[in-house]
């Protein structure tokens, strides 16, 4: 019953493989989804109260009709939102193709070829950030929140041996770890979901130009230390979610090797300047890092989620995370491959397979070009905005553009107009040093140039209205 009969698949199969080419090829004429009635939304879903089977054609058509209704559409080339790109066709291929072979991908032996390609992934990318490739080990993530948690285990386990038997109460103090005021909250979420709670986190004020500020930093380090806590982590932003802000990953480099601590580069989004050779420089010493957060889900077109830790300490994610279970079976290989011995994860998708379609059809090359095409569509919307009277507020590399108006006001009424007309959606949000600002990011392989001008030109006649 669960497999359906031949026709019925084929059928299915031929509308899904339809409604997929003609949702990508016509998004940028559709509503972005702005408008989004919760209750219509709540009211059809209520509908499935499975007191009787329904054909699986018309499922497909309400599960359609629901996804194109019921979102706000990423990959419309007119969204400049948050870190959520349209997918590569191939990366959607592979997703298709995972689910139907399902590969179990918590042992080696199981799906051996699945595990090799993340393997040889992780150590590609690795390479990319300054790894020596020997060296490399990593797992994929469902996203940047379990990399980041997986980082904070990471530099608990090599700071304090004793804690995995037995736990926080064999420390002699508090351990201490330390976030810009412009870190992303997971990092504060993993402290809470350790055990070691809010109070561990010290959030270090950001500069002018929203970095954290390295001599505030080493300050406190020496203030707990004095205090008798335990500072063993600083984690550093390459590329914050707010306004795309660097921090100064050299000068905290060198902090956490004078003061012993583990370093974390959270580049779950501003790694993609790794891949793009002119743009590099800007994040060399994140070669320095003990363990970096990147997601191709955000950087790369991958669909959701594609996430992955990178650690340059051979061992150290076994020792964070290696447990036996008696009824898993062995593979040829050894144990140190099985990726739930590496991982917070135990069973789990096979992640790697989207990002490897879609990586060797086009190449670090055409990734590079891709990515560059963004960086230009920012800086003509930057000049733009600049032109049409906003003032733009954040220093960056990468794409995301903050801005206001020559009073220094956000202007959200403007935003929600922009958005009501089609012309982009675009997102509000409060830095650290307490400005709102609007936030526009190119992040979408399908936005052109004409998709920013639009958005400059709504911008300016809502501006002036």
């Amino acid at each position: 019953m669960l497999d359906l009969d031949r026709e019925t698949r084929a059928t299915l199969w031929r509308r899904v493989g339809e409604i997929i080419e003609g949702y990508g090829q016509g998004l940028g004429e559709r509503p972005l989804g702005a408008e989004l009635d919760a209750a219509a939304i709540a009211a059809s879903i209520a509908s499935f109260d499975f007191s009787r089977p329904i054909d699986p054609v018309e499922l497909l058509e309400r599960a359609v009709s629901g996804l194109r209704e019921g979102q706000v559409h990423v990959g419309h080339p007119r969204y400049f939102g948050l870190f959520n790109p349209a997918p590569a066709a191939l990366s959607v291929l592979a997703d298709a193709l995972v689910s139907a072979f399902n590969p179990q991908l918590a042992t080696h032996g199981h799906a051996p070829w699945a595990v090799e390609v993340e393997e040889h992934l992780l150590r590609a990318f690795g390479e990319r950030f300054g790894f020596r490739r020997e060296d490399v080990e990593g797992a994929f993530t469902s996203g940047g929140a379990e990399a980041n948690a997986t980082a904070l285990q990471l530099a608990l386990v090599r700071a304090f041996p004793e804690l995995s038997e037995r736990g926080l109460r064999a420390l002699r103090g508090d351990p201490k770890l330390y976030v810009s005021s412009e870190a992303h909250p997971t990092m504060t979420r993993a402290a809470r979901l350790a055990g070691l709670g809010r109070d561990a986190v010290r959030v270090i004020p950001a500069d002018a130009r929203l970095r954290m500020k390295t001599r505030i930093l080493r300050e406190a380090i020496v203030a707990d230390r004095a205090a008798g806590h335990l500072p063993f982590l600083i984690v550093a932003t390459a590329g914050t979610t707010g306004a795309g802000a660097i921090d100064p990953l050299s000068e905290l480099s060198t902090v956490a090797e004078r003061e012993g601590c583990f370093l974390h580069v959270d580049a779950a989004y501003g790694g993609l300047l790794a891949l793009v050779p002119e743009q590099r420089a800007a994040i060399e010493a994140i070669a320095r890092a003990d363990s970096i957060t990147f997601d191709p889900h955000k950087a790369l077109s991958s669909p959701m989620g594609a996430g992955m830790i990178l650690t340059r300490h051979p061992k150290l994610l076994a020792t964070a995370f290696s447990e036996h279970g008696g009824y898993m079976p062995r593979g040829p290989r050894a144990a140190s491959h099985d990726p739930y011995g590496r991982s917070m994860q135990w069973s789990r998708r096979f992640i790697g397979l989207k990002v490897l379609l879609a990586l060797a059809a086009e190449g670090w090359q055409g990734f590079a070009a891709s990515l560059r095409a963004r960086l230009a569509l920012a800086e003509r919307l930057r000049e733009g905005l600049r032109a049409a009277g906003w003032r733009v507020v954040n220093d960056t590399p990468l794409p995301i553009v903050c801005f206001v108006d020559e009073g220094g006001r956000a202007r959200e009424a403007v935003a929600r107009a922009v958005i009501a007309e089609g012309a982009g959606w675009l997102s509000v949000t409060r830095l650290s040093t307490g400005l709102r600002v609007l936030r526009a990011c190119v992040n979408n392989h399908r936005t052109g140039p004409a998709d920013v001008d639009r958005l400059i030109d709504a911008l300016a006649r809502h501006a002036r209205g």
